[in-house]
């Protein structure tokens, strides 16, 4: 089944590019970004001076022998240093290449070197005192890049097709990919997301990021996407929500921010966190567009958001479940922003065997607007596996211009409700990725078409995922995507959200379940047999091992996704650090 979204969904080759737009800011006083400090002052840019700030970077780029096409890397760890310096980047007709923050040294060097090796910058540029990766082009302060006096250089103007910056991928499943981005595809993502899919307007919207910056969302989202229709955005450093989870929303009552984007894991960080005194002094009234993506969705985590935040006068509709891909520039789908998000309660019986069939009242084939009921039926007494069922949610329909296609392995379409592979078509996909022919032969369709490795369902015009194709685990004849495993095992008391690997070890007749997890208090007797028993109730299925591991154990990638691969990897090592088991 296809799912075809074209109305008005061809873009004009004369949409302004991102540095025609700052050109009209001469004499422009309006607000444009603002950045939260270390002392918790916020730092107010205007539309003219971020112009100025751009100016100048993109001299200091020229100044270092930068122009277009030349690629560089510049770290992403400052909001204040790094906008300026990657529009500066555009500016100058260079290709930026977003890094993540220096965290751990040693895996930052080798990380940051494999993606050298793919992206071949000539230079590498980092915040003053940083020592800089061998062989990832000559080395460049950054600080000096954006301090440069600004002059009246014209902007580069790129043709349509060029690349306008390098984006890689998170990794969730191997190794980053770098994903050339194209002037045409960025433009077509950004006004279809902040016109039609957010229904945006600069007069009274203001956008709000946490978000790294190195990644799609934070960049397209935040940084690129509000700059074509004059959206504000206030930017608060990652490390900051890191340490203070209920940061996110504070800022947002405080700045009066009407939209942000988050992954699950902040949803349930920021209802699990936030104190009972903070949420009474919030007021989210005004909040029109809290969007979740980056990751599966899991709908008791967004019940659970809004039970905790319904006193702050949050709006049930604001929440906006999406689906995106670095491969598709960010966005493909987005749940429409004026009613509540769509949920589908399915059996997981069916759903193991690939069927996604209703367990609602209404007849097979229909989904329902969350409600009343849905909310009732979030936390429900443990089924018996028998009677499972599994609440899932509807990510929206395609953005304008883009299709969406369900199939099989062999490429065939699929029915609606069937579950099978995500295809994706539409002008904002890329069509290579950099140093990865087999990768960009089996990805990238010559059609236009893109394979994206995820697993989902079409039901009435709008899309459900469910998976991911190369983390689906096959127990007893069974599907089982490991994100409901470890959903089960998060509800559990002392289990950190966002810490939690389901995988398999070999049997002795057939793979068996494994959960590694983290864990706030490592002694907790319960733990083990507590996630046992949650799985086995809602799923059926037993854990042959579960494995308690210290917080910050499990394998992340720079966008703090669980490497599951190499989890299990460590797993069967036996490189974890245990706890008990």
């Amino acid at each position: 089944m296809i799912i075809d979204c074209r109305n008005d969904g061809r873009r004009s080759t004369r949409d302004a590019w991102i540095t025609d737009v700052l050109a009209t800011y001469a004499n422009d006083h309006h607000p444009a970004h603002e950045y939260l400090r270390e002392d918790g002052d916020w730092a107010t840019v205007s539309r003219h001076e971020l112009l100025d700030q751009v100016r100048s970077a993109a001299r200091g780029w020229r100044a270092a022998g930068l122009g277009p096409g030349d690629r560089v890397a510049l770290e992403a760890t400052d909001p204040h240093v790094f906008v300026p310096a990657f529009l500066g980047a555009l500016w100058a007709g260079a290709v930026p290449i977003p890094l993540p923050p220096v965290t751990r040294r040693a895996a930052w060097d080798a990380q940051v070197a494999a993606m050298g090796r793919i992206a071949q910058p000539e230079a590498i540029a980092l915040r003053a005192g940083t020592e800089p990766p061998k062989d990832c082009g000559r080395p460049i302060v950054l600080d000096e890049v954006i301090a440069a006096r600004p002059d009246d250089t014209p902007p580069h103007r790129p043709a349509p097709d060029a690349t306008a910056y390098i984006q890689f991928s998170s990794g969730s499943t191997g190794f980053p990919r770098g994903i050339q981005a194209r002037v045409a595809a960025v433009v077509a993502n950004g006004l279809a997301i902040m016109r039609d899919g957010l229904r945006s307007d600069p007069a009274t919207d203001r956008g709000l990021s946490w978000l790294p910056m190195q990644h799609d969302m934070g960049l397209v989202g935040f940084v690129l996407a509000p700059l074509f229709v004059g959206v504000p955005v206030s930017f608060v450093p990652t490390r900051f929500f890191v340490r203070d989870p209920g940061l996110w929303l504070r800022a947002m009552s405080d700045r009066r921010a009407t939209i942000s984007f988050a992954p699950n894991f902040a949803f349930a960080l920021s209802a699990r966190r936030t104190p009972a005194e903070e949420i009474a002094a919030l007021d989210l009234r005004h909040v029109r567009v809290l969007g979740c993506g980056a990751e599966p969705i899991n709908h008791a985590v967004l019940q659970r958001f809004l039970d905790t935040f319904a006193p702050t006068g949050l709006k049930p509709e604001a929440l906006m479940p999406c689906y995106g891909l670095a491969e598709a520039t960010l966005a493909v789908t987005l749940s429409p922003p004026d009613r509540r998000h769509r949920v589908d309660h399915v059996r997981t019986a069916e759903l193991s065997a690939g069927q996604a069939i209703s367990a609602d009242a209404e007849p097979v084939g229909q989904t329902t607007v969350a409600d009343e009921e849905s909310a009732e039926s979030a936390t429900p007494a443990q089924p018996q596996p028998a009677d499972a069922t599994e609440t899932l949610v509807g990510c929206g329909p395609p953005l304008p211009g883009h299709r969406i296609a369900i199939r099989d392995t062999d490429g065939d379409d699929l029915d609606e409700r069937a579950v099978g592979e995500i295809w994706v078509h539409g002008p904002s996909v890329a069509d290579t990725y950099l140093d990865t022919p087999p990768e960009t032969l089996s990805t990238f369709r010559p059609d236009g078409w893109l394979r994206t490795g995820d697993l989902g369902y079409l039901a009435d015009g709008e899309l459900f995922v469910t998976g991911r194709v190369k983390d689906l685990l096959i127990l007893n004849g069974r599907n089982v995507d490991p994100q409901r495993v470890e959903w089960l095992a998060e509800s559990v008391p002392g289990v950190r959200a966002g810490g939690v690997v389901a995988c398999t070890r070999p049997g002795p007749q057939s793979e068996e379940l494994v959960v590694v997890a983290e864990c706030r208090t490592p002694e907790d007797p319960e733990v083990v047999p507590s996630v046992r028993e949650s799985v086995a109730a809602a799923l059926g299925l037993p854990v042959h091992d579960v494995v308690t591991v210290a917080p910050g154990t499990v394998p992340r990638t720079t966008s703090g996704k669980p490497r599951r691969q190499e989890t299990r990897r460590r797993y069967l090592e036996g490189a974890l650090h245990v706890q008990q088991g």
